[in-house]
């Protein structure tokens, strides 16, 4: 009894070590690197084009960015204590709750000005299916377990 309860601890601790080493891999600046890639080969941007495009949709990342972290914020505190709210802090919360879809919208539709005025219609249209498909892509790659492959191109993942 007291050995199968200490092969279940080692096996236990050994599998929470095996997450925590995959979560401490993630790498931003690789994981950016591999979506410019990936994006850049599926919307086909010329050298000019990625030039001008770049920056404009990385402003438009940082800002998406920010609008999901504070929504993921609110959403921890509703995990909290909200029983004992008044009402009035309830109409709050549900303001804010509800204005995040409008703000992400308007973020988009401003972006998507910004898109087209550095790139064609149909490449703007083609980034958004590409945004799509990176993500499938992503998830992909992490079921497989390789999410460190250097295989990132857009066209031989699909």
């Amino acid at each position: 009894m007291k050995s199968k309860l200490i092969s279940f601890l080692v096996l236990f601790l050994l599998t929470i070590q095996v997450f925590a080493d995959r979560f401490e891999q993630f790498d931003y600046e690789k994981f950016k690197a591999k979506k410019i890639a990936y994006l850049t080969d599926a919307i086909n941007l010329t050298p000019s084009e990625a030039e001008k495009f770049w920056p404009v949709y990385n402003e438009f990342e940082q800002k998406r960015f920010v609008l999901m972290k504070e929504h993921h914020e609110l959403d921890n505190k509703l995990r909290g204590k909200i029983e004992d709210m008044s009402d009035d802090k309830y109409i709050e919360l549900s303001r804010k709750l509800s204005l995040f879809p409008k703000v992400e919208g308007e973020l988009f539709v401003e972006y998507n000005e910004k898109f087209l005025k550095i790139l064609p219609p149909r490449k703007v249209v083609m980034l958004y299916v590409a945004e799509i498909e990176f993500k499938n892509y992503l998830l992909r790659e992490y079921k497989r377990g390789d999410s460190d492959s250097d295989n990132h191109g857009a066209k031989d993942n699909r």
